[in-house]
C-alpha cells in the first residue's frame, strides 16, 4: 500500500489522519488485528442479493481480524461507507473504497501508523512536513520531492 496523498491534524481530542488512494481493507491493517472494533454503518452496493447492503444485512464483528477476513473472502463488494469505532484508539472510516480517514485517540498511534504507510527512505521527513504543515494535503513524488495543497480541490485540480 502507498497512498498518494496524506493529510495529518492534530485536534484537542487527539489526531485526524487521511490517506488518499487507500483501501478500507489497506486501512483496516494498520490497525492491530486483535483490537476491538465496532460497526458503526457500513454500504456497499453489490453484497450477495442486496443492491444496497448496509451494517444490518453484515454479520456482527468483534475484532478487526474478523472484518478484514470477511472482507477478504467476499471479495470486491462496492464498499462505498465504512464507519467504525475501535475502543481505546480511535475511529475509522472509508469513502468510495479509495479514501482512509482516521481519528485516533494519540500522537504516538497516528505517528506509528504513518510509519507503516510513508515511503521508508522518506517516512522521517514526510511527517516533519505532515506535523508542520497541519491540515494540509501532501504528496511525495518517487525523488522525494514534496508538493502541498491547501484543499482536497486543489490536490485534484493538479492530480487527476
Amino acid at each position: 500500500m502507498k497512498p498518494k496523498v496524506y493529510l495529518y491534524k492534530e485536534t484537542v481530542d487527539g489526531v485526524t489522519l487521511y490517506l488518499g488512494e487507500c483501501s478500507t481493507l489497506d486501512g483496516l491493517s494498520l490497525f492491530n488485528e486483535e483490537a476491538q472494533i465496532q460497526l458503526i454503518s457500513f454500504g456497499a452496493t453489490c453484497y450477495k442479493k442486496y443492491v444496497w447492503a448496509t451494517e444490518n444485512e453484515l454479520p456482527k464483528f468483534d475484532k478487526v481480524k474478523n472484518i478484514v477476513a470477511f472482507l477478504k473472502s467476499e471479495g470486491d463488494i462496492g464498499v462505498v461507507e465504512f464507519n467504525a469505532k475501535l475502543p481505546g484508539i480511535g475511529e475509522f472510516g472509508s469513502h468510495d473504497d479509495g479514501e482512509c480517514h482516521f481519528h485516533l485517540e494519540s500522537k504516538k498511534s497516528a505517528i506509528e501508523m504513518l510509519k507503516k504507510v510513508l515511503p521508508e527512505q522518506y517516512s522521517d521527513m514526510l511527517i516533519n512536513q505532515l506535523v508542520d504543515n497541519q491540515g494540509f494535503y501532501i504528496t511525495c513524488d518517487d525523488k522525494g520531492v514534496v508538493s502541498k495543497f491547501g484543499s482536497f480541490d486543489d490536490y485534484l485540480a493538479t492530480n487527476v
